[in-house]
């Protein structure tokens, strides 16, 4: 038998006293071989990345071991010094972390970050430092290596910087590489492209893979083998194929049944004569920058847009990031200018309007934001978010708190809850409180901006039939912007596919769905993960 890469026994990690429960992580056991990749899944807060985090040495200082073993091919890491846990990190470990754009340092070149990992470890030359770097970038597909290795962090897109941590954590092809949520935040045609150089690279140098995340489809695309863990306990563990098509935990069947199916469902017909909400004509956003090296330069954002959405309606508009979706979405709530175009709320041209003159439009549209913490005071109770907005428009401070119960019920919260702050609520319950926060103005459109894109299957799915019940209760009109297109299938009634701030097509979603016609659309399906496995039901 080959020993494991990686050997994790009996693990206990204990939370301090105010924790929500004894133990981040109670008697988890599994190994890593090499060349494997082991998925660890799970929901946020299940432990994944604690565990990660103790692999490597970087667990929090709150947080304490308080039994088992973590071995690294036979050494004992537990209670290991520091410098002998520095010694081992990018020799013998590699990790790639969630946000690269907070990992790397933004003030050395991307080029300077990677020598580093040598000039610390290693006794090269300059000039040999500097040939691996560059030979190290052109091996993660990374295009011009010269010019990325003079670039610093922030003039790189976010699937180019994660190929620099990549780059950094296997230029002295360690033997456990732990991958931390890596492409949670990426398209699905970068995340298909970074996850097949995670399995081209691992398989080439044999390492042993500890892969972290809440997708399921990126487990069926990648994972050798699962681990599922709920509540810092390990509840299920086989092959991806064993545990994806017959899973046996009614934890793991209940995380594959939220995973949002690439075929849209059986949805209400709209009658034509339903009022029209949103109209864009001929839409355009253009950006101008001023440059010394370039000059004036001007970049659409978004070209000659032009959509419809009726009452009870859901429009989604997907594509990459820089297609211009967010972009329409501000325009149409007038978040930002617009360039030209047309802009009608139930038939009222608001493009042109000067920002005082909003006031009508501003209670008609509502936008729920992708990130809910961000968008909350953390200095206001929840109740003090929902009810300004109707007190702003002359509703009585008792007659907005009493609306305000009514509200936190329908997005299945406690009313009560209401003199409680953002940080005391989950990242799910603070989206249904933005939600209700956008419903108290008795708005016709709702905004939904990647609204569901951060949240782990589960909750993803519970918001979903969330705005999906609330649409059909209410009959808002939905413009709902996403990356995720089996997101989009479940909720939406047509589809709009954005590329490089055009729409490149515009059909009903079950038939773009059923018989995409652009090459683009059929690119994006082409890379959801895990689109051609069969999941258990």
């Amino acid at each position: 038998m080959t020993e494991p890469v990686l050997s994790v026994s009996d693990l206990t990690i204990a939370l301090p006293e105010d924790g929500d429960r004894a133990n981040a992580v109670t008697s988890v056991s599994f190994d890593v071989k090499p060349g494997e990749v082991l998925c660890l899944v799970g929901e946020s807060g299940s432990g994944k990345s604690v565990i990660a985090f103790s692999c490597i040495g970087l667990l929090a200082k709150a947080l304490k071991v308080q039994s088992g073993s973590i071995k690294l091919q036979g050494e004992e890491l537990v209670g290991v010094s520091e410098d002998r846990l520095r010694d081992l990190r990018c020799t013998r470990i590699g990790m790639i972390f969630q946000e690269p754009m907070t990992a790397l340092n933004p003030v050395m070149t991307c080029g300077d970050q990677i020598e580093e990992v040598l000039l610390e470890h290693t006794n090269y030359s300059a000039a040999e430092r500097r040939t691996r770097v560059l030979n190290m970038i052109e091996q993660v597909h990374l295009p011009d290596p010269d010019r990325m290795y003079r670039s610093y962090p922030h003039q790189l897109s976010g699937g180019q910087r994660q190929r620099i941590m990549i780059a950094m954590a296997l230029i002295l092809e360690p033997v456990l590489l732990i991958a931390d949520e890596p492409t949670t935040a990426l398209d699905v045609t970068t995340q298909a492209q970074i996850l097949k150089l995670i399995k081209e690279l691992q398989g080439e140098k044999q390492t042993g893979v500890l892969f972290i995340t809440h997708d399921f489809g990126v487990v069926a695309e990648l994972g050798d083998s699962v681990a599922v863990l709920r509540q810092g306990e390990l509840v299920e563990k086989d092959t991806t194929h064993k545990v994806l098509s017959n899973p046996q935990h009614p934890y793991t069947k209940m995380l594959i049944a939220s995973v949002p199916k690439h075929e849209p469902p059986e949805r209400k017909l709209i009658p034509e004569s339903n009022k029209l909400v949103l109209k864009t004509e001929g839409l355009f956003k253009r950006y101008v920058t001023n440059t010394f090296s370039l000059g004036r330069q001007e970049v659409a954002a978004a070209s000659d847009i032009s959509i419809e959405i009726r009452k009870g309606e859901t429009l989604g508009i997907v594509g990459e990031s820089g297609s211009g979706k967010s972009t329409v979405a501000r325009c149409v709530t007038r978040l930002i200018d617009i360039s030209d175009g047309k802009v009608l709320i139930s038939g009222e041209d608001i493009a042109k309007k000067a920002q005082r003159d909003l006031g009508d439009m501003r209670r008609k549209v509502q936008i729920v934001f992708q990130d809910p913490y961000r968008s909350l005071n953390p200095r206001r109770t929840i109740g003090q978010s929902i009810i300004e907005g109707p007190m702003n428009y002359g509703t009585s401070r008792k007659e907005a708190l009493s609306e305000a119960r009514e509200l936190m019920s329908l997005v299945e919260l406690d009313p009560d809850g209401l003199d409680r702050y953002p940080h005391q609520f989950s990242g799910g319950q603070r989206q249904r409180i933005c939600i209700a926060r956008a419903l108290a103005m008795k708005p016709e459109l709702l905004v939904a901006d990647e609204a569901v894109s951060a949240l782990d299957v589960s909750v993803q799915k519970q918001v979903l039939a969330l705005l999906e019940d609330i649409r059909n209760s209410m009959q808002l009109a939905m413009l709902f912007i996403t990356h995720d297109l089996r997101v989009a299938a479940q909720v939406c009634d047509s589809v709009a596919v954005m590329s490089n701030g055009k729409i490149v097509e515009y059909a009903a979603a079950k038939e773009l769905f059923a018989n995409p016609q652009h090459e683009y659309t059929k690119s994006l399906f082409e890379a959801a993960p895990g689109r051609h496995f069969k999941f258990a039901t």
